[in-house]
């Protein structure tokens, strides 16, 4: 005998009903007193009707086809199938195996504080403050400080907050997995990286060549390792020696993006704008991890032994979207307090609203802070680049407009 079912009638017509199980629906003759659309049964599939056990009803009036309770069966493109209810039970294996791998690897999870008293002082970061406290835009200090205190292999996989974050593939509230390896290297979490995703492949029981808007890309590993200057020359084909203001205008020209006056000697801004410019290309037919980034570009990275211009950080592109950001940490108190102080005018200079920083994170690093590296990963950006969503929205059982 098959389990009885939880449905809802969205229509009934001529002794029939039509009902809802799920994200499918379902016409059948109903045996019986027929029932209210918008009514709630636990039925037996093979006889509709017959035994239901009503559970619930619509107030009068209230029961609309678009209302919000049918939001998670519907399509997610009309005339498509495919609903956020399907893609939420995938989000729910891709999580499992995240867990699963990490797990495996000898990984303890953490559960960080969503309230922290320090925020990150970025300047493209806006934290939402909450009281005295700000809510956690990173778990990277609260890891980091618990590195320091003998924890080695650890990673969270929570909720995280930044203010006015909206686009295609952001939202104010998000899943962030963040993992570190005391006495690790870039190489080992980009290795990580690699078996996550890999990994989350198998539980969807999907081929490791996927489709995503249109495009094909093959994720079979070992992924590309590219540095950041030779990218820029390959997709632009204009000389990058190096990050100066002179080279990011000669490459953001080649790339056809207008640039202000008084842009013209602003080398940060310019190597930002020319990043954004170019990103849609990164990582379109198969994964890239992007390597050796200008050190300016990070708050906390250690810089490259060989070139201290450059930092120790991979930045993971797939399909054009940035999913993971990854470096070798800076274990210098004092230069740490020193970036946070640059970050805090800079914020200050441009009409930013100021922050506390972490300075119980401040005070761990002088303590002795560990080496190693960690990277953070946007799980719903996973979600969607697996189940081969265009925006973000559709991988959240609420969006930001929706809660």
């Amino acid at each position: 005998m098959k389990e009885n079912m939880l449905v809802r009638i969205l229509d009934v017509h001529d002794g029939h009903v039509v009902y809802a199980f799920e994200d499918s629906e379902t016409r059948c003759r109903w045996e019986g007193l027929l029932p209210g659309i918008g009514d709630v049964f636990l039925i037996d599939p093979d006889h509709p009707g017959k035994n239901a056990r009503h559970i619930a009803s619509p107030v009068e009036g209230a029961w609309k086809p678009d209302t919000d309770v049918m939001r998670w069966r519907k399509p997610i493109t009309p005339g498509h199938p495919g609903s956020r209810m399907a893609v939420l039970k995938q989000r729910h294996r891709i999580r499992r195996s995240v867990r699963d791998t990490l797990d495996g690897l000898g990984f303890l999870e953490i559960d960080v504080p969503l309230l922290v008293h320090g925020a990150a002082p970025d300047v493209s970061i806006n934290s939402f403050a909450v009281d005295e406290r700000y809510l956690i835009s990173s778990a990277e200090y609260q890891l980091k400080r618990m590195a320091v205190g003998g924890f080695t292999n650890i990673y969270s996989l929570t909720k995280n907050f930044r203010q006015g974050d909206v686009s295609s593939v952001r939202t104010p509230e998000f899943t962030m997995l963040e993992w570190g390896r005391v006495g690790g290297t870039l190489r080992d979490i980009e290795n990580d990286a690699e078996m996550i995703v890999m990994d989350a492949l198998d539980a969807l029981t999907i081929d490791p060549v996927v489709s995503y808007q249109g495009k094909k890309i093959n994720l079979k590993t070992p992924w590309d390792r590219i540095p950041v200057l030779e990218m820029i020359e390959r997709l632009t084909r204009a000389p990058m020696p190096s990050f100066d203001a002179a080279s990011c205008r000669r490459a953001l020209e080649a790339a056809g993006a207008a640039i202000r006056n008084e842009w013209a000697e602003d080398a940060f801004f310019l190597f930002t704008l020319l990043m954004d410019t170019l990103q849609p290309r990164f990582g379109t037919d198969r994964p890239l991890f992007l390597i050796d980034w200008p050190l300016t570009q990070t708050l906390s990275a250690a810089a490259n032994p060989e070139d201290p211009c450059l930092a120790q950080r991979s930045e993971l592109f797939i399909g054009g979207i940035e999913i993971a950001d990854g470096f070798a940490g800076l274990a210098d108190p004092t230069m740490q307090t020193q970036l946070f102080n640059n970050a805090l005018a800079q914020r200050k200079s441009e009409g930013l609203s100021p922050v506390a920083c972490d300075q119980r994170y401040l005070e761990a690093m002088t303590l002795g802070a560990p080496f190693g590296a960690g990277m953070a990963m946007g799980f719903d950006r996973l979600v969607m680049l697996l189940t081969n969503q265009a925006t973000i929205t559709p991988v959240l059982a609420f969006g930001w407009d929706e809660a």
